[in-house]
């Protein structure tokens, strides 16, 4: 009989083979990353995500007191309101569907993966974020604090779109 080194899932054999899904998940289980690990991560995309309209706002009501230019204030809050749609799209889905992490998780050294194995589409992204984030924070944040107790550490938002949080 063969020995498998401990952590390891034995992979079926042959060119063309994917190992199962119960093998993918098994590995997957092995490296879930902790609360404090995703809390961590999403509280540096949140400053992130705030850092735009938080210097736009001080920077426009400069410009309205100093130079009385209403005009000019109410551009500069436009360009960071723009500016804070830009650093969203790019943070929550560019980058999840070319490495599975934003910009904080790539800081803290998680990536969200599908269960299935395969890599993170636009919808899966998508239905992460757009959808299930604000359905995990509908019933007072239930959905968000799921994966204290969760098997998998999976929130409301991660089992909608069947994707696990994993450390690196």
């Amino acid at each position: 009989m063969k020995e498998i080194e401990p952590g390891l899932a034995e992979k079926p054999a042959g060119r063309d083979a994917r190992p199962t899904r119960d093998l993918v998940m098994k590995e997957i289980e092995t490296g879930l990353a902790d609360w404090r690990s995703r809390c961590s991560a999403f509280l540096l995309d949140y400053i992130l995500t705030l850092l735009a309209p938080a210097l736009t706002l001080v920077l426009a009501v400069y410009i309205k007191r100093r130079w009385a230019s209403q005009s000019a204030a109410t551009a500069v809050v436009v360009v960071g309101y723009l500016t804070t749609a830009f650093v969203i799209f790019f943070n929550y889905i560019h980058f999840y569907l070319r490495r599975g992490q934003s910009f904080g998780k790539r800081f803290i050294g998680v990536r969200v993966v599908r269960i299935d194995g395969r890599p993170i589409d636009y919808q899966t992204a998508v239905l992460r974020h757009i959808v299930g984030y604000p359905l995990s924070l509908l019933f007072f944040g239930l959905g968000i604090v799921w994966v204290l107790w969760d098997r998998r550490r999976q929130g409301w938002h991660d089992k909608l779109a069947k994707t696990v949080v994993i450390k690196e």
